[in-house]
Parts: structure tokens; C-alpha cells; sequence
């Protein structure tokens, strides 16, 4: 499906469920998400978005059941440069685009998911009792089938309330991941208590984080830890 640049957070996960709840069972991914430093709607008066933007609905389409996203950014697209006509308002040369940040947070994306056994993700709003939100603030969470971890991603820091009942362990190990610069903090062990609360380091707009629990006896690396073959 191809999400867009109409408006800010376009409910992605909406469609990415429809169809992950089709039958027959097929993949879906979002290839055209909001492109960064893409005008909203195409108008200048409208501002542009920017990596924050990006992240919103790049977690918000793989926590809801996505096989993947696509990154893209709205100068690299026409490789628009000194000697091209620009298309669309590109704010920069596409050589000037290749470090943006959401770029490399797409990355971290990725490397969060893959830190974990990522093939039996099961999305479950269940899990989110309390401190849910609409548009930018909608939270999307999943885990996996065999109930060994769950991740909760918060689009605005604030503090939620969570089920533990899926959990299929004794002690939980609970983690903050940073969709902006990939940093992962240890926030302790805990029982399996029915529900816990929970608030980050960060909180407001613009202040996005993911929260992990776990199976404590599985002792996985540190979320978001890169892979290696």
C-alpha cells in the first residue's frame, strides 16, 4: 500500500490491519510512506515532514503487522541537484539528504525488530490498558506468538499502564528503546503482576519511545543490538 503525503499521520495502521486480517493470509508492507522533507499535502504553507514524521508511521506500520516499510526522501527521489528542475518543493539537493536523520532511524527500526525472534509477530492492542491516544498520539503494540516479548511503541512520551497477562514467564525484564538515536535502557525486573506502569525518561512531542518486556530467562541481547552473520 502507499500511505502518502496528504497529512500528518495517516491512520497506516488501520489499513496494514485490514489486510493482515484478510483471507487468504498475505504480506503487506507500506511502499510509499511520508517521505521526509516532503511538503504536507504538496503546499509549502503546510510545512514539511520530517524525521519525526517518518518514524511515526514507519513503527506504527510494522508494529501493526507490516513485513516491512520503505524509507524515502523527497529530494533523493529526483535526485534533484543544481542542473534538475525540482518537483514537489525538495528543501535540498539530494547530496545534502543522504545523512538525515530519518534515514538512519529507519535503520534502528530494522535492527530492533531483527534484535528479536521477529517471524511469529502476533499485533496486539490488548496489551495497551491505559494512556492510549488518536492520530499522533495512537500507540501500536504487538508480540510475539509464543508470548516470550512484546514491544509497545509510544509516538509521544508519556506514561501508559500495560498488560503483562500474554507474558509466558514469571519475571519480566522491561526495556526503553529510543527511535532516535537507538539507545536502549535497562528499566528493571519485575513480576508478572497482571499490569504494570510504566513512563519514560522523555516525555511530549517529538519525544517518541518504544517499550520492550520480556521473558526475564531468555537473557536476548540489548534491544536494538545490530545482527551479524
Amino acid at each position: 500500500l502507499q500511505s502518502g503525503h496528504k497529512s500528518h499521520d495517516i491512520p497506516v495502521w488501520d489499513w496494514i490491519a485490514r489486510d493482515y486480517n484478510s483471507s487468504p493470509t498475505k504480506p503487506i508492507l507500506d511502499g510509499e510512506s511520508t517521505y521526509e522533507d516532503h511538503p504536507v499535502n504538496w503546499k509549502l504553507e503546510n510545512g514539511y515532514f520530517r524525521d519525526y514524521d517518518v518514524r511515526k508511521q514507519l513503527y506504527r506500520s510494522v508494529f501493526a503487522g507490516a513485513c516491512g516499510v520503505t524509507y524515502g526522501h523527497q529530494a533523493i527521489r529526483q535526485f534533484y541537484g543544481p542542473e534538475v528542475k525540482p518537483a514537489g518543493y525538495p528543501d535540498r539537493f539530494w547530496t545534502e539528504a543522504l545523512d538525515r536523520p530519518g534515514a538512519f532511524q529507519a535503520g534502528y527500526l530494522k535492527n530492533l525488530i531483527l534484535s528479536r525472534p521477529p517471524l511469529n509477530r502476533v499485533p496486539d492492542q490488548s496489551i495497551v490498558v491505559s494512556g492510549q491516544g488518536e492520530k499522533g498520539e495512537f500507540i501500536m503494540a504487538f508480540r510475539d506468538a509464543s508470548g516470550s516479548y512484546g514491544m509497545v511503541y509510544l509516538p509521544v512520551g508519556k506514561k501508559i499502564e500495560v498488560s503483562t497477562k500474554w507474558i509466558n514467564a514469571p519475571k519480566i525484564v522491561a526495556w526503553w528503546f529510543n527511535p532516535r538515536n537507538a539507545e536502549s535502557q535497562k528499566i528493571g525486573e519485575f513480576k508478572k503482576e497482571g499490569k504494570l506502569s510504566f513512563e519514560p525518561p522523555s516525555t511530549g512531542i517529538e519525544n517518541d519511545w518504544v517499550l520492550i518486556l520480556e521473558d526475564a530467562d531468555r537473557k536476548w541481547m540489548v534491544p536494538g543490538t545490530k545482527m551479524t552473520n
